[in-house]
């Protein structure tokens, strides 16, 4: 959330707000206002106009807010951990650790925002029928939140992707046909069209001299190029899938004796060209690595009688990978984990490490080779 403004937490899931929000806030509270007016016959005094047109904003920000937190509830519950919701200009998102791994989760975790926001719409109509004629300002802002939620639902629910609806037509497709990249594919093509279809819409109401639906142009844009990200970002985990640990993790690096000082002159050879950590050797077997952060942090000043077995980490603290497991499944696992090295291991025997900083070079290097990413 670099570019948010922190707001707190709920159900302890991370909530911010993109700075792009301001602005759709103050455009949204002047809109109101011009809404408002036309809404009631009365004369309704301008400061109460304003404070109307805030209120209404501001539990659009909520109803946001609450599409978003029907994701996130139904992700965590399925096993999907939440790292953050972020409103921003086009309305908010939920970060997943990761994709759902089975098609119904990944349909419940969709469906669950349209289907929030459309039953919220009909809750607030109903409430309004109940209330209609005690205040045009109550009456406004129920009937602006209820026709704005309702649009959100169904909106969404347009069969494309990045929208939820395009998430539930993959999770449809996959378990139809059982490969995820294919759904995803038909789905992120859907999204784009949408995209387009929306683009075109928006430039002939312009035409027309009807400059306010600028907007759904804007909109379209912003579905194309979500689209096309994802599309490549799919693109190149599926390509990933074909490649295992083995094909990228370290083999080479310097072992030391574990009762070797770190100002001995070996420890630098050890840390010479570009290798950022040293095995450790106790009792003639590697039981622990040192890194150059861990080198970094050890006092200077206690360099000559600190060795390397003192400040190692010990091979049981890291995590143990297979050389055969996809390289994707391990990076995506270390993402969730925060995890920067892993140990390969095969029948008890260290085979090597695997770092995400090298297995994002490997990625570069498939890139730069033109291997289907």
């Amino acid at each position: 959330m670099g570019t948010s403004i922190r707001l707190g937490k709920i159900l302890g899931i991370p909530i911010g707000i993109h700075y792009s929000w301001i602005f759709v806030f103050l455009l949204f509270v002047f809109l109101m206002v011009r809404q408002f007016t036309t809404f009631t016959t009365d004369s309704v005094p301008v400061p109460q106009r304003w404070l109307t047109a805030i209120l209404t904003t501001v539990l659009l920000f909520v109803s946001v807010l609450i599409h978003e937190l029907s994701h996130s509830v139904v992700a965590v519950h399925k096993g999907i951990p939440v790292t953050g919701i972020t409103l921003f200009i086009f309305g908010g998102v939920s970060q997943l650790a990761h994709e759902a791994r089975r098609p119904f989760t990944e349909f419940v975790v969709a469906i669950v925002g349209p289907l929030t926001s459309i039953v919220l719409g009909l809750l607030l109509l109903a409430i309004w029928d109940l209330t209609r004629g005690l205040s045009d300002s109550l009456g406004f802002v129920l009937v602006s939140l209820a026709l704005i939620n309702l649009s959100l639902g169904i909106f969404n629910m347009l069969p494309g992707f990045p929208l939820d609806g395009g998430r539930v037509l993959r999770s449809v497709l996959w378990g139809i046909t059982g490969s995820y990249w294919r759904a995803t594919q038909i789905a992120t093509r859907a999204g784009q069209g949408i995209g387009g279809t929306m683009l075109a819409a928006g430039i002939g109401f312009v035409f027309h001299d009807q400059y306010q639906m600028i907007w759904t142009s804007v909109l379209g844009v912003f579905l194309i190029v979500v689209a096309t990200m994802n599309y490549r970002q799919e693109q190149t985990r599926e390509a990933l899938r074909a490649y295992h640990v083995s094909d990228a993790m370290t083999t080479d690096w310097c072992t030391l004796q574990g009762e070797t000082p770190l100002t001995s002159q070996l420890v630098i050879q050890g840390f010479s060209g570009g290798q950022d950590f040293l095995g450790v050797l106790l009792e003639g077997r590697m039981q622990g690595i040192v890194t150059r952060r861990q080198l970094a942090q050890a006092p200077k000043g206690a360099w000559s009688y600190t060795t390397l077995a003192q400040v190692m980490r010990p091979l049981s603290d890291l995590t143990i990978v297979e050389p055969n497991q996809a390289i994707f499944d391990v990076l995506e696992h270390m993402g969730e984990a925060d995890l920067e090295r892993s140990t390969v291991v095969d029948n008890g025997i260290i085979l090597g490490f695997i770092t995400r900083s090298k297995a994002q070079q490997f990625v570069r290097s498939l890139r730069s080779a033109k291997l289907r990413l």
